[in-house]
């Protein structure tokens, strides 16, 4: 086998985040007596998305993501609401959220038989170790690495560095990653100088070349065997 270890991005490739994400705002809104709708969503992930994309090119802190993205969304969306109390309502119900992209669990049992797995992510510690818990991954994988504890996000070579320096493979030529964002997962294995499998189901245009592209998880065994 050309590779020994694969690190999987965690939400949109093995758990389904947009799902997650919608059935956290729609119970926060709904609870608290705010519109919520598909165009307030939308709205929500445009400014969660941007807070988190800053953060990856270093812009801001983590700690300004949290509440920051819950001001700009109720600010854009023109709703009056504390966001403080959203933000904390949210995380909590997020916590409790985990969906998993079809197939994934299963792929993943699979592949332990042949490879070291380990989860690298970006996010709060504590949400998404209970959403990896919750959905059995946990479980089956031989680590988790989450940008919190590390102090760095995806994709930074610091990041990289703290990852390696605590699995078993030493050697780059025999670690893959494999994710969907191409600003953490794929420019973050071109900075550490490991391969890289875009997972790409929506057939988006990307900036970096990956060392493979797939559309469907199936796809990553038969690649794998090449």
């Amino acid at each position: 086998m050309k590779y020994t270890t694969l690190l999987f991005d965690s939400d949109d490739t093995l758990l389904d985040f947009a799902r997650s994400e919608k059935e956290a705002l729609k119970l926060v809104m709904c609870d608290n007596g705010l519109p919520f709708s598909d165009d307030i969503h939308a709205a929500y992930s445009r400014a969660n998305k941007s807070f988190w994309e800053a953060y990856e090119r270093g812009e801001i802190e983590k700690s300004e993501i949290y509440v920051g993205r819950f001001k700009k969304f109720l600010k854009d969306s023109g709703i009056d609401a504390d966001p403080d109390f959203i933000a904390k309502n949210y995380e909590a119900n997020l916590a409790k959220q985990f969906f998993m992209i079809d197939g994934a669990f299963e792929l993943v049992k699979e592949l332990r038989e042949k490879y070291r797995i380990y989860i690298v992510t970006n996010g709060n510690e504590q949400i998404q170790k209970s959403r990896l818990n919750g959905s059995g991954l946990i479980n089956i994988v031989d680590g988790v690495f989450v940008s919190e504890t590390v102090g760095v996000p995806k994709p930074e070579k610091k990041y990289f560095d703290y990852v390696f320096s605590r699995i078993e493979e030493k050697d780059k030529s025999k670690i893959l990653i494999i994710g969907d964002s191409q600003s953490s997962d794929i420019l973050g294995g071109i900075n550490a100088g490991i391969d890289t499998c875009w997972y790409n189901p929506f057939g988006k245009t990307g900036k970096y070349t990956p060392t493979y592209e797939i559309k469907n998880l199936s796809e990553l065994e038969k690649m794998l065997d090449l």
